[in-house]
């Protein structure tokens, strides 16, 4: 059992004080009579519930600072997938595998908007930002081939901000 106080629940924290202030009352009775053991008993006790209660506080700072951490990458990364999945629908619009009429301007133009509302989002790092922007000037050019190796690389680039943590 992890006895850490960072690790404990308060039930736990609250045993470990109860049973280190009856430690200390036996230690202080055994030293002098009744009146050290009662202050033992408080010292030791409200030490360890003191200790308990502001490591815990601490602890407590520490995980809304990683959640924050946490939240914030989260975000990063659901915007970074939904960027590859609009760049990669913009893409499906101006080259269908059906022929070059297939998808009317409309729509195509509909996709591309959101393409790039997707990649001009707050959160996205610049070589993820980069790697988008090369993507869609060769989609905009009309080159397949190379707007297929530009969408690898913005999947690479996505991959890669993913292992960097």
């Amino acid at each position: 059992m992890d006895t850490a106080s960072e690790h404990m629940s308060p039930r736990t924290a609250a045993g470990w004080s109860v049973a280190l202030a009856v430690l200390g009352g036996f230690t202080g009775f055994a030293w002098d009579g009744p009146f050290l053991a009662v202050t033992c008993a408080l010292s030791v006790g409200g030490g360890a519930a003191l200790g308990t209660v502001l490591s815990r506080r601490r602890m407590v700072a520490t995980l809304r600072d990683v959640q924050g951490e946490a939240a914030a990458l989260g975000y990063a990364d659901g915007i970074a997938d939904m960027m590859v999945l609009g760049i990669s629908a913009y893409k499906a619009a101006v080259f269908p595998l059906s022929g070059p009429g297939a998808v009317d301007s409309a729509e195509r133009m509909a996709r591309r908007k959101a393409a790039y509302h997707l990649t001009a989002v707050d959160g996205l790092p610049h070589r993820m930002r980069e790697a988008a922007a090369a993507a869609l000037e060769a989609i905009d050019d009309g080159r397949d081939r190379d707007s297929e190796s530009a969408i690898e690389d913005l999947m690479k680039a996505v991959q890669q901000q993913r292992h960097r943590r």
